[in-house]
């Protein structure tokens, strides 16, 4: 195991190059190398001392700490390095400070943890990140100073508890995450959410006893909300995010200029209650709501059992037009692509179609809606990402696509490894002149003999 230790011990390696060569490397500015650094580990940064002389204690002047406790062998080793650093820079500014450990093996995390942070709050550090990876308990994180750091830019905090301070002002905070936190009062995130005016960046992963019975975003900056339920490790794409299948209610009121969607929720419905029972009318009205709330979007990727929710809501009320969605992905975990007719009608400018699943794909029993479909006018491109065994609904999806785009000039699909012969298929590009060869397979046969609204339709075979 890497220790920083010896790291900072290393001596400085001979250059190998001839002496009429120019180290450019070495010629750059203290500024900007310290720049390059900022965006490196600590443990990497430490071992760049080794390459140049001048480097040697260059490390120490970057502004900022990125550690892992798993790189030492001594716990108490992680605690000085923490410590000397936060010493060396009493009076100075410090950009990033980004520590990952784990609770289970420090005697008082919390007052530690909680010491650190203080501090790094008066140091005017821009961007925090602190997580705790035991998950048994959830040390209180708690310095005074930090829910009034006038600098800070990000937040990122897991695995521990947040209490409801009676001073909250963060007027530079862009971006806050949240994984797996705590709150000790009900109506501490409301709170601190209402205190970042210029928020615009939220991303909320919840754990089952968070403390937070009803979820209140209230932000007019708010660009990018991702609200996951599950487990994600990544937090940081550019969209709204909505990921839950145990919350029953999600209103969006006044929604911002909405770009991007990524939807995954049920609404807590089960195949035990569905929007027709009778006493689901609330629940049917606020389905409307929230779909009117992102009927804006301009790029939609959706998960199956969010699909079958808006399908089960056709069946009663009429779904919402969207307008402005443009590229809509689908992901299915099932054979229950039947449903996607019914959403594709209300899309009447969509360009591009992707129609993708999910890594564990089940079959179900779905009852549809049977009823003639409509002209998919605007739609251009598909590409269908699950690779293709022949069957019947797979062939049935691709026909319907076929016989209902006019305007359909590419339809992208790959097969499964049981159709290809050895390494003939690479990619082929199937136009509507060609005629059956006696040596493709039948899916070759079956795709060539599909009835095409668009006369200069590729399909092209992966």
């Amino acid at each position: 195991m890497f220790t920083f230790m010896d790291a900072a011990r290393v001596k400085p390696a001979r250059s190998k190059n001839p002496p009429s060569e120019v180290d450019r490397l070495s010629s750059l500015p203290d500024c900007l190398i310290l720049q390059i650094f900022l965006n490196l580990p600590t443990k990497d940064v430490i071992q760049t001392s080794g390459l140049s002389t001048r480097w040697t204690t260059l490390w120490k002047d970057v502004p900022g700490l990125d550690l892992d406790a798993e790189d030492f062998y001594i716990r108490e080793t992680f605690v000085i390095f923490v410590d000397n650093f936060l010493e060396r820079k009493h009076g100075l500014f410090i950009h990033r400070f980004k520590l990952k450990y784990d609770s289970f093996y420090f005697e008082e995390p919390a007052g530690l943890i909680n010491g650190w942070v203080d501090t790094a709050a008066r140091l005017k550090v821009e961007h925090l990140d602190v997580s705790d990876s035991f998950s048994e308990w959830d040390p209180m994180m708690n310095p005074t100073v930090l829910y009034t750091c006038s600098n800070l830019v990000s937040l990122r905090l897991v695995g521990m508890g947040l209490p409801n301070p009676e001073r909250v002002s963060l007027p530079s905070l862009k971006t806050l995450v949240l994984i797996l936190i705590e709150f000790t009062n009900k109506w501490a995130l409301e709170n601190l959410i209402s205190k970042c005016p210029v928020l615009e960046n939220f991303c909320f992963e919840r754990s089952y006893d968070d403390g937070i019975p009803i979820l209140r975003v209230h932000s007019k900056s708010l660009l990018t909300f991702m609200h996951d339920a599950g487990y994600h490790e990544d937090c940081d794409e550019e969209d709204r995010f909505i990921s839950d299948d145990r919350t029953s209610s999600f209103i969006i009121k006044s929604p911002p200029s909405v770009v991007e969607a990524d939807i995954d929720t049920v609404f807590n419905l089960t195949s035990e209650r569905s929007l027709g029972i009778a006493n689901e009318v609330q629940k049917r009205e606020m389905v409307r709501d929230f779909l009117v709330g992102i009927s804006n979007v301009k790029d939609m990727s959706i998960s199956s059992s969010a699909l079958e929710v808006k399908y089960d809501y056709s069946r009663y009320v009429q779904l919402p037009v969207f307008r402005n969605l443009y590229t809509l992905c689908v992901r299915f975990d099932s054979y229950m692509w039947e449903m996607l007719p019914v959403f594709l009608e209300v899309c009447l400018n969509l360009i591009t179609l992707v129609v993708g699943t999910s890594e564990n794909p089940k079959m179900v029993d779905l009852t549809v809606i049977a009823r003639p479909w409509n002209l998919l006018s605007s739609l251009e491109y598909v590409d269908i990402e699950r690779p293709l065994k022949g069957e019947a609904l797979e062939m049935t999806l691709v026909g319907y696509l076929l016989e209902n785009s006019p305007n359909l000039k590419k339809l992208s699909l790959s097969l499964h490894d049981s159709l290809k012969k050895g390494e003939s298929v690479h990619k082929l590009t199937l136009s509507l002149d060609d005629a059956p060869k006696k040596e493709e397979s039948d899916i070759f046969i079956e795709l060539l003999n599909f009835p095409r609204l668009s006369s200069s339709c590729q399909i092209i075979v992966r």
